[in-house]
């Protein structure tokens, strides 16, 4: 009883922490949205990705990574994320350049979308030998990006979808991120509301297992990003306010906000202040 007693007296001190780690607070090298131009097509179909990054703390450099691209292996049931199932996987280098991208700049603090994009060619075999729930609902094809930056690994994956539905998915949009109801034109202050204006979530269509369709609609969700300070709900639906929590620094400042509608579309918002 003496030893479970300090156990948690040690868990409830780490989680009263202030030093602890606030995901929502922009420093080391992290891939904070993988944008394509289509997240479901029909098979054969291709999409053009791009990484949105941020290296606030990094101070211009090039960044060398890697990528694999393949049919998905599972990862949804519990498969390892990678590419050495699939004998047609294909690779490529990718390289992000912070210093010379006149998207990633100083005057951007090293945050937003990489120059370079790469193009996910689905094979058109892809439905081959799967059902018909399953050609319709879709099957994920993979591109992970590989980084090795500052002595660790940095991954990240994006699904297209291949399916026989004729209305595929379109990516949402944000209309702009208000701070007290308004268009966000200075950094906020402490206790300041941030919501976003953003396009209506689409509707579409499941098949089930008993071959019936159930009408769904996208839930949005945002993820929010400050490069100092901290969100009360870095984690939020698109349809909830969230306060900044701290007192804006005087020097520039990122506000990020990447919109996700469950399906593999993504909008992404920055501000620089």
């Amino acid at each position: 009883m003496k030893n479970l007693f300090f156990i948690l007296i040690l868990v409830f001190s780490s989680c009263a922490n202030d030093d602890f780690k606030k995901v929502e607070t922009l420093d080391a090298f992290r891939i904070l949205a993988i944008t394509s131009s289509n997240s479901e097509v029909a098979p054969g179909g291709s999409s053009v990705l791009q990484l949105f990054i941020s290296d606030t703390k990094g101070g211009g450099r090039v960044i060398s990574g890697t990528i694999e691209a393949c049919i998905d292996p599972g990862i949804a049931f519990g498969a390892e994320v990678g590419c050495d199932h699939d004998p047609t996987r294909t690779t490529a280098s990718y390289t992000i350049d912070t210093i010379n991208d006149a998207n990633l700049g100083v005057s951007n603090l090293y945050t937003g979308f990489a120059a370079a994009t790469y193009t996910a060619n689905i094979p058109a075999t892809i439905l081959l030998g799967r059902t018909a729930r399953e050609q319709y609902n879709g099957v994920s094809y993979i591109v992970i990006f590989s980084f090795n930056v500052d002595g660790a690994v940095v991954k990240s994956f994006k699904r297209i979808v291949a399916t026989t539905r004729s209305g595929l998915n379109a990516n949402p949009t944000i209309s702009n991120v208000s701070i007290n109801g308004n268009v966000a034109s200075a950094k906020p202050n402490k206790d300041d509301v941030l919501t976003l204006t953003t396009s209506v979530a689409e509707d579409y269509s499941y098949q089930n297992v008993d071959d019936s369709l159930e009408a769904r609609s996208e839930v949005f969700e945002v993820a929010w990003y400050v490069s100092e300070g901290e969100i009360n709900k870095p984690k939020a639906l698109s349809s909830e306010s969230v306060k900044y929590k701290s007192t804006p620094p005087t020097s520039p400042m990122l506000l990020i906000a990447v919109l996700r509608d469950g399906r593999g579309g993504i909008a992404v918002h920055r501000d620089v202040f």
